[in-house]
């Protein structure tokens, strides 16, 4: 098995058409387990293009994730075809890990509905002491084999959702011995929480992940940590990050959270992740424990191999 992520640009183009939708045609035509396409809140990639959804004149340009699962040879052959459709963007190809004491798991599954696992796995991640759960809608994708794409007059049940969590072996385990029978596919990659440098040999590798799982409202002075984030980043020279939004989860010692009708303030989980050499991810990993509040969990991640498209 192997897993590709790609960031990119809503407004990027193959061709006459969205690359958002080329890519999404291309994992479903080569067969992946899974798929789903993300829209991000913030970001900015390696020519230093701010994308963002606050801003009118920008929010139509916001960072795009497409992520796939599949076997080793399939995934392979996707990545050479974004390569070769995309002018510009961030390629990472991460095979499943041996786990570690800690790890971040992947529950892929339908939105709601039924046969959605995400409810029931953030409930089972947190019960059994996990350090963060946040749940990532797709707005495209593919499960089972089926393309499923959102639709703006649909309740959109059916459409790709990831549960994303980290925690212990231990914990991570006995969450999914819980849920093991509502998901649809579910990965473990072996990752490091940190609260200070990083100890799990990551300069062997060829890059390097950093994450910061907070919130919407978890702000330091006047701003919001996700922006002042990635705000730093850019001003520091990184070479892209995305900031994405959840709409249920949990961090810490924190009650699960997210997305109300009536609430005056999005108390909902967010996401931010950078890539880049592992001497460079070191700084980035100083920034984010800098910016981190109570209950925000941290971790990094060695990454075997990441392409960036110029």
């Amino acid at each position: 098995m192997l897993q590709m992520r790609f960031h990119f640009g809503e407004r990027d183009r193959d061709g006459d058409g969205p690359l958002d939708a080329a890519v999404m045609d291309a994992c479903a035509r080569r067969g992946v387990r899974a798929a789903a396409l993300m829209r991000g809140v913030e970001g900015f990639g390696a020519k230093q293009r701010l994308r963002t959804d606050r801003l009118l004149s920008l929010s139509e340009d916001t960072p795009l994730i497409a992520a796939a699962v599949g076997e080793r040879e399939v995934i392979e052959v996707l990545a050479d075809e974004v390569r070769g459709i995309a002018a510009e963007g961030l390629i990472v190809l991460e095979p499943p890990g041996a786990p570690g004491d800690v790890v971040k798991v992947t529950v892929w599954g339908p939105r709601t509905g039924p046969t959605a696992p995400h409810l029931e796995a953030v409930a089972a991640l947190r019960r059994h002491g996990a350090d963060s759960a946040t749940v990532l809608l797709g707005v495209d994708g593919v499960i089972d084999g089926e393309r499923r794409r959102a639709r703006f007059v649909a309740g959109n049940r059916g459409v790709p959702a990831m549960t994303v969590g980290v925690g212990t072996r231990a914990a991570i385990e006995a969450a999914l011995a819980e849920v093991d029978g509502a998901t649809h596919l579910v990965t473990v990659e072996a990752v490091e929480t940190c609260s200070s440098s990083p100890g799990m040999g990551l300069h062997g590798a060829s890059a390097t992940r950093v994450t910061l799982v907070t919130s919407e409202v978890a702000a330091r002075g006047s701003h919001p940590v996700y922006l002042e984030l990635i705000h730093r980043l850019r001003r520091e020279g990184a070479p892209g990050a995305t900031a994405q939004r959840g709409v249920w989860g949990f961090r810490g010692k924190g009650e699960p959270h997210g997305d109300r009708v009536l609430a005056l303030r999005r108390d909902v989980p967010l996401v931010v992740e950078v890539v880049d050499s592992p001497e460079r991810a070191a700084r980035w990993l100083e920034l984010a424990l800098e910016l981190a509040c109570e209950d925000d969990v941290v971790y990094v991640q060695a990454i075997p191999k990441a392409i960036t498209l110029v």
